[in-house]
């Protein structure tokens, strides 16, 4: 069973983009229905019959709370193997009974406070069965020369494509598949859908149709300790533009240096805590920033001592500034255009 939640921006069609309506990705869905000579028919979890227009007004009306660049809904994908589907004859009535299964297991996949779970009510989503696939350019067949690109695969290729709401029915939780796994487990949720087919129809799967976590490599220490001289460097520097409470104890940060594995987040808000230090608004609980990639609200005394800083800042700008202007004037010298000046080494 292959299992997937489409990214917009790496999987190269613009039909899946989620940032608005939903129109473009059903009529994308509903063409490719059309293309296999068979009405494009959507399902959810309480009826069987829906068209496009009926799933995209339910995804469409809940987005309450939701910004104008967030994701409105996402794109799911339930394959089966070839195998899978000769087990159950590619019966759409029992792919639809295993879609409704997992998406009862993707809002229950779902961590909230205070320990709440969510059921298949609690979530809108739409579906539909395309019989088909085409090649791709990269396929071996196509690299091969045995197929060409866009040509249908032979054999049983049923699958079902998913969309799904990123607000819970009520639209009050963002419901986002693809972000902080301790909010959503994404490979144990692909890994429970697999399971559930085995369950649901008598089915012993194989090897390749399992999913496989990845396997966990030891990491490579060896340039950790210029790593981390460089970390000491920067917040050497990042102490010098701020306000001696805000300093920051360089053996706290190489710590969350280490413990993140000295990935890409820490190093994005290390530069977000040097930029606003330069610029004069400097970071409150720096700290919690780098160890979590979030910054926490200051609190009232704390920000108004950074807005006098950030004053301090600027008035001390606006006096170089003034400074350099009197500078260059003065040595301008008579006659010559403004753009060259005498410089005394």
């Amino acid at each position: 069973m292959y299992v997937k939640l489409i990214n917009p921006k790496t999987h190269g069609k613009a039909a899946y983009t989620n940032t608005g309506s939903s129109a473009q990705t059903l009529q994308y869905l509903q063409h490719e229905a059309v293309g296999e000579g068979r009405e494009a028919t959507f399902f959810s979890a309480v009826a069987d019959e829906l068209s496009a227009a009926h799933v995209q007004q339910s995804i469409d009306t809940n987005v309450k709370g939701l910004r104008s660049g967030e994701a409105k809904f996402y794109s799911l994908v339930l394959s089966p193997s070839e195998q899978e589907l000769a087990h159950i004859g590619s019966d759409p009535e029992k792919l639809r009974a295993y879609t409704r299964q997992v998406m009862q297991q993707y809002a229950q996949n779902f961590t909230l406070p205070g320990g709440r779970q969510l059921g298949s009510q609690d979530i809108v989503w739409g579906a539909v069965l395309h019989q088909d696939r085409t090649h791709r350019g990269t396929d071996p067949e196509v690299v091969a020369g045995t197929a060409k690109a866009g040509q249908k695969r032979a054999g049983q290729q049923a699958h079902v494509h998913v969309i799904v709401s990123a607000r819970d029915a009520e639209q009050k939780i963002t419901l986002n598949p693809g972000g902080r796994r301790q909010r959503f487990d994404l490979m144990r949720w692909q890994a429970a859908a697999g399971r559930q087919f085995e369950r649901q129809f008598g089915y012993v799967a194989q090897e390749h149709e399992k999913l496989r976590a990845k396997a966990t490599r030891q990491r490579d220490t060896t340039h950790d300790a210029g790593r981390l001289e460089k970390i000491a460097g920067r917040v050497a520097r990042i102490n010098l533009l701020v306000p001696r409470e805000q300093h920051l104890v360089p053996e706290k940060v190489q710590g969350i240096a280490v413990a993140r594995e000295f990935d890409k987040t820490f190093y994005r808000m290390l530069a977000r805590v040097e930029e606003r230090a330069r610029d004069g608004r400097p970071i409150d609980n720096a700290l919690q920033l780098l160890r979590t990639g979030r910054e926490q609200a200051a609190a009232p005394q704390r920000q108004a001592a950074t807005a006098l800083h950030a004053v301090q800042h600027l008035v001390r700008r606006g006096r170089e500034a003034a400074q350099e202007e009197r500078t260059e004037h003065v040595a301008e010298k008579t006659g010559r255009r403004g753009a060259e000046l005498d410089i005394d080494m």
